[in-house]
């Protein structure tokens, strides 16, 4: 137990420095001499965010943003930066389906996972983003010859995201846009998939707390 506390103790401790790498190269064409470099510095800390989205696949969850990393290329006296990091989302999905007279009520589950890019070269301010998303609703409404339950279901690789992150100290206020593009698997019961739009809009909100 005291070694597992020892251990647990170091990787805290290490877990608070970023590390960095620089790779330069040196090239020389009819006697000039061009000199251009990378350098990545690796952020360590961690960003848990409770959200919600709407309007029509709407979702309330938790969201967490990790691995990130500032790039500055430079070549001569010129550099730029930005910075990347990795997102996953995990949500309590809610949508409505349209049939004959009515709308029924549908709940079930979100996963996203994706990557942002910040245009400023920190974890902070306007940023564009995109998703691979998976998602399961499940529709137990009398509603159907024998009343069987259904199952809308899709998958997308093609979810841009266009937002910008305030941040207060440890807290970040995370206001996005963005659209969806599902694919669609055969709904399952009385789900047809008829009365659902491919492309889904979505605006949202994050708030969260930096570890």
């Amino acid at each position: 137990m005291k070694r597992l506390l020892i251990l647990t103790g170091l990787f805290a401790f290490s877990a608070g420095f970023a590390q960095t790498t620089t790779t330069t190269t040196t090239t020389t064409i009819d006697g000039k001499t061009t000199t251009a470099s990378e350098t990545t510095v690796y952020d360590k800390k961690v960003t848990v965010s409770a959200f919600g989205s709407f309007p029509e696949l709407n979702q309330v969850g938790l969201s967490v943003e990790f691995l990130g990393n500032k790039k500055t290329k430079a070549m001569n006296d010129k550099s730029f930066s930005f910075y990347s990091s990795k997102i996953v989302n995990v949500a309590y999905g809610m949508m409505e389906y349209d049939i004959p007279g009515g709308e029924i009520d549908g709940k079930g589950f979100v996963v996203e996972i994706g990557q942002r890019t910040y245009f400023l070269g920190k974890n902070s301010g306007p940023y564009l983003g995109n998703y691979l998303s998976y998602g399961r609703i499940s529709f137990d409404d009398d509603f159907g010859p024998g009343a069987d339950d259904g199952t809308y279901s899709y998958f997308s690789l093609f979810s841009p995201e266009l937002g910008y992150k305030i941040k207060a100290g440890p807290v970040a206020i995370d206001p996005f846009i963005g659209v969806m593009w599902k694919l669609e698997i055969k709904g399952e019961g009385y789900i047809d998939n008829k009365n659902v739009d491919e492309w889904v809009p979505r605006i949202g909100l994050k708030i969260g707390y930096e570890f």
